[in-house]
């Protein structure tokens, strides 16, 4: 038996399809006239989607799009927003030079938005900072990060009022990234020495206003089982 993998994209009306672009930009973490868009479509799909606009596109229900189509106030904000965003992709970085050095950052997590969740705390909200502060400022850095299948753990209580852990896998085509590809369409794919093995890794990236972060994701089938779990959770308990 062979098993096909299908993604399925949301059928959004011609009208609204400006919200992809919001959607699939982080700046929108620091822009709530963006969020606002995503609420006032549907509150309740939008706490569904764990605050993920990415994966809310997909939630709506083609009678809400409808709906939403046909709001000529939602409309008019949906095209500031828009605007607003075009405008700042296009703002002139700060040496405006086309051969100038781009900055690499690294860090093991980034707190940009609770629709990525692959961070936990203090550093990941830092490097998150930096990132956007960078794209504020028009400087030419780009981040480097691991893309985890498994971010931080999420807290519960059972019926006996004890406290619990569960670790949610990401789906990475519901997440606000995307995959880099060749001129064919095949993934991007490079290999990382480590020790004595070269570990094969995917490459995604996130937009985050004016830059570009992106992740490493070792599950690849052509690794070895102990490689592809590298990037299968943000911390062990080891």
């Amino acid at each position: 038996m062979n098993l096909v993998t299908l993604n399925i994209r949301p059928n959004i009306p011609e009208a609204l399809k400006p919200l992809e672009d919001i959607a699939y930009n982080l700046w929108l973490s620091w822009n709530f006239e963006a969020v606002q868009l995503f609420i006032r479509i549907d509150y309740d799909t939008w706490v569904e989607a764990r605050q993920n606009p990415v994966r809310m596109l997909g939630l709506i229900t083609p009678e809400m799009y409808q709906k939403t189509a046909e709001d000529d106030s939602f409309i008019a904000a949906m095209k500031t927003v828009h605007r607003d965003l075009k405008r700042y992709q296009a703002y002139p970085r700060w040496n405006n030079l086309p051969s100038s050095p781009v900055i690499a950052y690294f860090s093991m997590e980034y707190g940009l938005d609770a629709g990525l969740p692959i961070y936990s705390g203090g550093l990941g909200m830092l490097a998150g900072d930096h990132l956007k502060a960078a794209s504020d400022m028009g400087l030419p850095l780009v981040g480097v990060g691991l893309l985890y299948r498994q971010g931080y753990f999420k807290q519960y209580l059972n019926p006996d009022g004890y406290q619990q852990e569960s670790y949610p896998e990401n789906d990475f085509y519901h997440l606000p990234i995307k995959p880099c590809l060749q001129e064919d369409g095949s993934p991007v794919i490079i290999g990382v020495k480590i020790g004595e093995s070269v570990v094969l890794t995917k490459i995604w990236k996130a937009l985050v206003g004016r830059n570009y972060l992106y992740l490493l994701d070792t599950n690849l089938k052509e690794n070895a089982p102990e490689n592809r779990t590298i990037t299968a959770a943000l911390y062990g308990g080891d």
